[in-house]
Order: structure tokens, then C-alpha cells, then sequence
């Protein structure tokens, strides 16, 4: 399989006040298409920030990297912009749906971003087709038309899952997507996961804490003091 995603000595420090806080300190890695791999390590070892600039939410302080084929630190910032939007799909702990949006009109989100009225009235039914037909997928049918706060945890992380699958992202990023759950609807999401590699061939970089949920992916890497100890 051909790399889609490189990293390479990463570095990234924060400033807190006067103190400089090393995060990343020489952080490398790989994910091949079609692979499912897991980040792990324990809180505060740089596992979110490392994967915010694999999914070109935040910028290194120096490193590369190179998606597809292309250093991505040295395309404008409308590019990265449109880069993102286009090819990565993101999951995070907390879901981020707006709350005054159904179901549907979240999941459309991403799909509508950029586009200017008439092409958003021109793309808005072949996408809500495909938006229903990714929510029906997940099981979601007779939710529709729901707003966030009439749904439990796990169906709105499920919501979420469909946002990051309707524009055909070459990458799924996803931070502790289980985090905010109870053990039996964690593993509803974790084999919506399961399901995405297995049959679409979906290319998935999952951060996690926990060592169980990480033993699902094809590969598992592992993050501490900022730098990667086995990939």
C-alpha cells in the first residue's frame, strides 16, 4: 500500500505565559491508504495536537507534512482550507453539532461550505440524498429531522460520523471517539469504524487512550514525551 498521509519530526511548543511547553518534540509517522491506525498515549503526550496538524487544524513549528503527495505547509491558506473540507473528515469526543440544526441540515454541513448560493442550490439535492442515504447506513432513518439535544450520546456521535463520510473524505481523523460514551455504545461507534475499513477501504487515524479500543485498528503507534516510540 502506498503512503497517504507522512509526518516527518514534527515539532510544536506552546506558550503558556511566560513558560514555553514542549508538546511535540521530533514526531513522525506514516498511514498507508485503506490502513486503520490508532494513536495512543497518555493525556497531555501530544496525541490531539499531532493529529490537528495531520488534518491541517493547526501548523507545526517545523516538520513536514505531506498528504497525497503533496507537502501540504507549503500550500496558501485557502488551498489548506479547501484541502481539508475536501479530503479529511474529522470525529471529535465532544461531537460539535450545532444545536439549532436538525440532523440532516448537520450532516450537510461540510458539503455546502464554500459554495456560493447558486451552486449550494445546484449540489443541495444530490447531497441531501447522499446525507440521508449515510445516516440510513448508520441507522438513523427516523432522525432526520431531529435537533442534537433530542438525541443520545451515541446517535450523535453517529451524526457526526456521517458529517465526516458526506464528502467522500480520503481520511477519517478521529479524537477519542469514544470517550464521551458508556462501554456498550462505544462499541456501536467503534464498529461503525470496523464496518468503514472493512468494507469501503476507509483509511482511518484514531487517537485513544485506551488500549483496548486501540487493538481494533491494523496498527497501533505509540506516543510519549512528543515523540512516536513504535510505528
Amino acid at each position: 500500500m502506498s503512503n497517504l498521509l507522512e509526518l516527518v519530526d514534527l515539532r510544536k511548543t506552546y506558550r503558556i505565559g511566560p513558560a514555553e511547553v514542549p508538546v511535540l518534540t521530533g514526531t513522525s509517522l506514516t498511514v498507508a491508504r485503506g490502513e486503520f491506525v490508532a494513536l495512543v498515549g497518555a493525556s497531555g503526550s501530544g496525541k490531539s495536537t499531532l493529529l490537528h496538524i495531520a488534518g491541517v487544524l493547526e501548523r507545526a513549528d517545523s516538520g513536514t507534512v505531506t498528504f497525497d503527495g503533496r507537502e501540504v505547509s507549503k500550500l496558501s491558506r485557502g488551498r489548506r482550507h479547501a484541502l481539508r473540507n475536501s479530503k479529511f473528515g474529522f470525529v471529535f469526543q465532544l461531537y460539535h453539532l450545532l444545536p439549532e440544526l436538525n440532523v440532516l441540515e448537520n450532516v450537510l454541513l461540510p458539503a455546502m461550505i464554500q459554495a456560493n448560493a447558486w451552486r449550494t442550490l445546484v449540489r443541495a439535492w444530490p447531497r441531501q440524498q447522499k446525507a440521508t442515504a449515510i445516516l440510513e447506513e448508520l441507522g438513523l432513518s427516523n432522525r432526520l429531522r431531529h435537533r442534537p439535544n433530542q438525541l443520545s450520546g451515541g446517535e450523535r456521535q453517529r451524526v457526526a460520523i456521517a458529517r465526516a463520510l458526506v464528502n467522500d473524505p480520503a481520511i477519517l481523523l478521529a479524537d477519542e471517539p469514544t470517550g464521551n460514551l458508556d462501554p456498550r455504545t462505544g462499541r456501536t461507534i467503534l464498529d461503525v469504524f470496523q464496518r468503514l475499513h472493512r468494507d469501503h477501504q476507509q483509511t482511518i487515524l484514531m487517537v485513544t487512550h485506551d488500549m483496548q479500543v486501540a487493538s481494533l485498528a491494523d496498527r497501533v503507534i505509540k506516543l510519549e514525551d512528543g515523540r512516536v516510540q513504535g510505528a
